[in-house]
C-alpha cells in the first residue's frame, strides 16, 4: 500500500489538497465547506512523548488510588474506578459493566500505550515496527475514550451523595482529572510528521 503524507483528505467533503507548512497555533481550511483539514503543532516530538508518559502515569493513579471515599457513621469505604465497573457487575445494571470498563479503563490505557509505542520510536527519528495498523488501531479508540465521562459521573455522584453522607475526593479523583486534560492535548496532534518517518523508512529500506 502506498502512503502519501504530503496529501490530506477533508472528512467533511472528499475534497483533496497538497499538504502545506503551517506556524504552530494555525489551521488549514478546506476551500469548499471551511472544516479545519490540520493544525500547526506547538510540541516537539520529544514534548509529545513527555506529555504522553505523564498521562500514563495519571491513568496508573487513577486506577490504583481511591476516587471517592464514603465515611457514615464511623466507616469508611474507599472505591476505585476498577471497582467501580465490578460494583456494576453485581447490580442491577450488570450488563453495562463490560461497556463502562471498556470506555473508562481498557481504551484510555490502550491509547496511551500505543501512542507511547509510536513516539518512543519517533523521538529516534525512526518508525516503529507494526506503524500502519498501530495508527490505525489509534484513530478507531479515539472516539471510544472517555475518561471525562467516568470524571463527570465521580462529581455528580459525590454532589448526590454529599448530603447523606461524608465524602471525600481520593488521589485517584485528581489523577483523573489531569488525565481528561492530557488526552485531548495528545490526542489531537498533527500525525503528519509520524507518517513522514515512515515515509522515509520506507524509501531506504
Amino acid at each position: 500500500m502506498k502512503i502519501y503524507p504530503q496529501q490530506v483528505i477533508c472528512k467533511h467533503c472528499d475534497s483533496l489538497y497538497t499538504r502545506k507548512p503551517v506556524r504552530p497555533g494555525e489551521a488549514a481550511q478546506c476551500q469548499r465547506c471551511r472544516a479545519v483539514l490540520y493544525r500547526g503543532s506547538w510540541l516537539s516530538l520529544e514534548q509529545w512523548f513527555a506529555l504522553t508518559v505523564t498521562a500514563a502515569l495519571f491513568f496508573i493513579i487513577a486506577n490504583l488510588f481511591p476516587v471517592l471515599e464514603i465515611q457514615f457513621h464511623g466507616q469508611s469505604q474507599a472505591t476505585t474506578l476498577a471497582e467501580t465497573a465490578m460494583a456494576l457487575a453485581h447490580s442491577y445494571a450488570s450488563p453495562l459493566a463490560i461497556p463502562v470498563a471498556l470506555l473508562i479503563i481498557v481504551c484510555p490505557c490502550l491509547q496511551i500505550l500505543l501512542l507511547s509505542w509510536v513516539l518512543f520510536h519517533a523521538c529516534r527519528r525512526k518508525a516503529a515496527p507494526g506503524f500502519a495498523p498501530t495508527m490505525r488501531l489509534l484513530a478507531g479508540l479515539a472516539p471510544w475514550s472517555m475518561a471525562e465521562v467516568a470524571l463527570l459521573s465521580i462529581l455528580i455522584a459525590a454532589i448526590k451523595l454529599s448530603g447523606l453522607v461524608s465524602i471525600t475526593t481520593g488521589p485517584g479523583t485528581w489523577a483523573l482529572l489531569g488525565l481528561c486534560l492530557l488526552l485531548p492535548v495528545i490526542n489531537h496532534q498533527d500525525f503528519h510528521p509520524l507518517w513522514m518517518l515512515k515515509t522515509v523508512k520506507g524509501k531506504h529500506g
